[in-house]
């Protein structure tokens, strides 16, 4: 985890009164600062909200709560170059039982021009891990049930 992220994550969670009461970004603490170290902070304190609400660990054998949990989306060739789109997935498909994916280029660009790449995912299902690998340009069902 970047340091910015863990300190914006570290402050917010060190004041769980301020976020219950007014979950909106602290911009003071921002002033000043580069524009890496504002996204950092922004990053970590809407994971901190988001973790403090309900969406953070639960305990119990799914650790992420219902439905299909991203752990890992990568785009790549066999002949070199890829790309995390995992985040990406994950605003998408978490906490859903099913989603539909299409493997393309449209998730973070081609990592590697002229050639054939796969969409690598895994991800959680009621505590159990799952893999699948889709072709560029074909799709399938991501299934929680």
């Amino acid at each position: 985890m970047k340091p910015i992220l863990c300190l914006a994550l570290s402050l917010a969670l060190s004041a769980p009164a301020l976020v219950q009461a007014d979950p909106r970004m602290p911009d003071e603490m921002m002033r000043g600062r580069s524009s890496q170290y504002q996204e950092g902070f922004r990053d970590g304190f809407r994971e901190a909200v988001r973790m403090m609400n309900g969406g953070g660990n639960s305990g119990g054998g799914n650790h992420w709560g219902r439905g299909i949990h991203i752990l890992s989306a990568v785009y790549s060739s066999n002949r070199g170059g890829s790309c995390d789109f995992t985040r990406r997935l994950a605003s998408q498909a978490n906490g859903r039982n099913s989603f539909n994916f299409a493997s393309n280029d449209g998730w973070c660009g081609d990592p590697a021009v002229g050639h054939v790449k796969y969409a690598n995912i895994i991800y959680s299902c009621n505590g159990r891990e799952q893999s699948v690998s889709v072709r560029q340009e074909r799709s399938t069902t991501l299934r929680c049930y």
